[in-house]
């Protein structure tokens, strides 16, 4: 009897944990989907063709589910055949590829080549779960990611761009996923009047790298603000920062008291401070004690927000004598001004900067004009395209490798 009662006890523990395993394999169906990886699953299809107009050359992947390539085949031969029916002479285009895994998501990024437009990237966004063509706010939150667009945009390029970056869709741009970062290309807008492609980086774990090397052949130009620190200023930073720059800002020290929080943003980044005076007087109308006061309460004031000196003065209005020339500073000038304080026009500020632009100037501007700050979201971009890096003072010195303690007075750096 107690061999029956032993047999019927076993029977029903096995057959609780075999319930109990059953429940815990639903609750991790329901619950938890595996990531798919098609990273061994993934070969590259060609399409190849030319004719006495077209040479054409794509490479795309090809996964072990008809499904997904039926979405990739169909808007790559789609792409091909726009391409080659384009009445265009003698065009070209190449397409590699690459793929990043994000989730349940592939996106695949199309490095292009071609000769009738400047865009870059494509990208498809692929669903592996669904098998389906997806898009950005499929993984991030729309309003998060429209936000973070809009708000580089603001700071990083001109309003006109803005305007329209902000009024499209988001699921229409183009999208460089990476493991700590997102570029964005705009490559769905049409944006006239600019030789460039507007892009933005959203940045996950790391910082902006504003650091510049000298390259072979590359050109140099330094932007120096006056007059400064004002309400516009870190908004200024916040633009060479995203476009990859920076500047000299030669402070007033009466400004500088009351914004000190400014003053420690700029040291804190790339770009760097220099002193205008205290309070903007002609330097050459001053007696002994009256220059000492005006130029050293600046240094003093600049040493107590950040524990360090100034290496550069920018005399108001340009004006130095011996007297100046004798203070343990460099002065730095300019050689192009587009007297951004008088045409308060970034048009004109633009085109003045654009059309006067060589290796090693120095530009005079003032951060205290919003139409200045406009003028420098045109700016950085197009020079950019044009070949120039816009750099500090300090930066040009060490590009240049420039011999600063023989040369007191700066204008222009070879």
């Amino acid at each position: 009897m107690n061999l029956f009662e032993n047999k019927d006890r076993l029977i029903k523990y096995l057959i609780s944990i075999l319930l109990l395993l059953t429940i815990l394999y639903i609750i991790v169906k329901i619950f938890y989907k595996e990531e798919i990886k098609y990273d061994d699953f993934v070969y590259t299809s060609t399409i190849n063709y030319s004719d006495d107009d077209t040479f054409l050359s794509i490479e795309y992947p090809r996964f072990k589910d008809d499904k997904i390539n039926a979405v990739i085949t169909n808007i790559v031969y789609d792409y091909a055949k726009d391409f080659r029916n384009n009445e265009t002479k003698n065009k070209y285009l190449e397409i590699t590829y690459k793929l990043y895994y994000i989730k349940n998501f592939v996106n695949i990024v199309f490095d292009i080549n071609n000769s009738l437009n400047d865009i870059k990237y494509k990208n498809l966004l692929i669903d592996l779960q669904n098998k389906k063509l997806a898009y950005i706010s499929s993984i991030y939150d729309e309003d998060y990611l429209s936000n973070e667009i809009n708000n580089l945009v603001y700071y990083k390029y001109s309003s006109d761009i803005y305007d329209k970056v902000k009024s499209s869709t988001i699921n229409n741009f183009t999208y460089l996923i990476d493991d700590n970062k997102i570029d964005v290309y705009f490559n769905n807008i049409e944006f006239k009047d600019i030789d460039y492609r507007p892009y933005v980086s959203i940045l996950f774990d790391s910082e902006v790298n504003t650091t510049t090397d000298y390259i072979p052949g590359k050109k140099y130009i330094s932007f120096t603000y006056d007059d400064g620190p004002s309400e516009y200023t870190s908004d200024l930073l916040k633009t060479l920062e995203l476009n990859n720059s920076s500047a000299t800002f030669f402070m007033i020290g009466n400004r500088m008291k009351y914004n000190k929080e400014v003053v420690n943003e700029i040291d804190n980044s790339n770009s760097e401070i220099g002193m205008h005076s205290y309070s903007h007087k002609y330097l050459t109308d001053l007696d002994e004690n009256e220059l000492l006061n005006e130029i050293n309460s600046v240094n003093i004031l600049f040493n107590e927000i950040t524990s360090k000196n100034i290496t550069y003065l920018r005399p108001p209005y340009g004006k130095y004598n011996d007297s100046v020339l004798a203070l343990p500073y460099k002065i730095v000038l300019w050689n192009i001004d587009p007297k951004d304080w008088l045409v308060r026009d970034s048009e004109k500020i633009y085109n003045n900067v654009i059309k006067n632009a060589c290796d090693g100037c120095i530009v005079l501007m003032h951060d205290i004009y919003p139409e200045t700050i406009e003028a420098t979201k045109k700016l950085i971009p197009s020079l950019n395209e044009m070949g120039y890096d816009v750099v500090s003072i300090s930066k040009l010195v060490e590009l240049k490798n420039y011999d600063i303690e023989n040369n007191n007075i700066i204008s222009i750096i070879k």
